[in-house]
């Protein structure tokens, strides 16, 4: 078992400008709830391109944690269930892996 640093962009605001917090509260409970711990590492601008081709802009929560990769499903779970209450196209998540974490 190797230990991963997940980091993943969720919008505050929907393609249709609706607010995203809401959903965002519920992702954080529900990070809570199955690892008890994360990471509110502030917020991101992110430019990136729509399959029509057209560019879209977001200003994203950015959030972290560390978990066994065995349990990266988990986090993809949670985000694909983000996923559907919105209109994105896709959620960015990034994956690093050997990391070394301490806790003194």
């Amino acid at each position: 078992m190797a230990t991963v640093k997940a980091t993943f962009l969720l919008p505050v605001r929907d393609n249709d400008g609706r607010d995203l917090l809401p959903e965002i509260r519920r992702v954080r409970r529900g990070l809570w709830g199955r690892f008890h711990a994360y990471t509110i590492d502030g917020q991101a601008e992110g430019v990136y391109q729509m399959a029509d081709g057209t560019q879209a802009s977001d200003i994203h929560m950015k959030i972290s944690l560390i978990l066994d990769d065995s349990r990266l499903g988990e986090i993809e779970e949670v985000l694909l269930d983000f996923k559907t209450k919105t209109t994105q196209e896709t959620i960015y998540l990034e994956i690093v892996r050997d990391v070394e974490l301490r806790l003194v």
